[in-house]
């Protein structure tokens, strides 16, 4: 009789543990079809394939806070076998040899502006990949103040990289054969490495420009830290990818009630409200807005999407994580 009652319980056992794999397969299923076919969150090679055209991977999609998980503002734009990498906030080293690519291959570092959760990286990236015998030798500094963000790197480091460069580097790459735009004008229009690269100010706390990236009848759009721009759609028209500033998307329920409308109205000062990068998605007809640079609460999907298509919005919204591959 005993034996009859155990294995009984051991068949409830097994159907009890069944159910349970069989709610977790599909909870799994049901996560990897919220991504899209044109975004995936991709932690391992991601760059052992060249795409015909333009690739973006959010290298770092946080804010100036630290948290585990989430990098620095840093955008990667891939055309062909050609990067151009867009702010190179903490991690970003470290994250884009995680996703296959080492620094050694980022040859134009772009800068939208100085604030330190967009350039705290650049002194590691710039000197990991220069040294070393695969080093590159060739740089091109693109953006606001980047010939005192230069300056002053190589001013502080030239014992060190004397040092370096003493142990059979070349100093091409890092002390010759470095092309610096720094910008100080309204607009700026380039072609570099089959790519043609159009840059505006935005309204930030500091000089800032955003960029937009052309080629083959395709285009991205990289935004910046901004406010409301009333030229902003027009700069982003009929983008096909728009990495846009995803501040004030955030989700603060993590802050104290108290505390919680005056952190957002300080942040309105340097920042896009929901309701205006809503108009400037809408007006400005691209297809996937990603929204990037997030807050430690995540973002609140349905009241952003809600907000959206209130303004008219037709295309496609992704929150950002880092290692996120979006594909035009």
């Amino acid at each position: 009789m005993s034996s009859k009652i155990l294995l009984f319980v051991l068949l409830i056992v097994m159907l009890i543990s069944g159910c349970g794999q069989s709610q977790s397969a599909s909870i799994d299923k049901k996560s990897h079809q919220d991504k899209t076919d044109s975004a995936q969150t991709n932690t391992t090679k991601v760059f052992e394939t060249v795409p015909k055209g333009f690739r973006v991977v959010i290298v770092g999609s946080g804010n100036p806070k630290t948290e585990v998980g989430r990098g620095a503002p840093s955008t990667l734009v891939q055309f062909k076998d050609k990067y151009f990498l867009v702010d190179s906030g903490a991690n970003t080293t470290s994250t884009l040899l995680k996703l296959g690519l080492p620094a050694e291959k980022i040859t134009n570092m772009l800068f939208t502006h100085q604030h330190v959760d967009h350039n705290g990286d650049f002194w590691n990236l710039f000197i990991d990949g220069w040294q070393g015998p695969t080093g590159r030798r060739s740089l091109n500094l693109i953006g606001p103040q980047v010939q005192e963000l230069y300056d002053t790197t190589v001013n502080f480091f030239r014992t060190d990289l004397e040092y370096r460069a003493g142990l059979g580097w070349p100093k091409d790459g890092i002390l010759t054969n470095v092309n610096i735009n720094d910008f100080t004008e309204d607009k700026y229009n380039f072609e570099l490495d089959g790519v043609n690269i159009t840059s505006i100010p935005v309204p930030h706390t500091v000089p800032t420009y955003a960029y937009r990236f052309d080629a083959k009848g395709k285009s991205v759009v990289v935004s910046g830290d901004l406010t409301y721009s009333a030229n902003f759609a027009s700069f982003a028209k009929n983008a096909e990818i728009l990495v846009f500033d995803g501040m004030l998307t955030s989700d603060f329920s993590f802050v104290p009630e108290q505390a919680r409308e005056n952190l957002k109205n300080g942040l309105k000062q340097s920042h896009a409200t929901i309701e205006d990068l809503a108009k400037m998605a809408a007006d400005s007809k691209v297809k996937k807005v990603v929204l990037t640079h997030i807050g430690l609460g995540n973002v609140d999907k349905m009241s952003v999407s809600k907000v959206f298509s209130d303004a008219g919005f037709k295309g496609e919204i992704i929150a950002a994580e880092d290692g996120l591959v979006i594909n035009p």
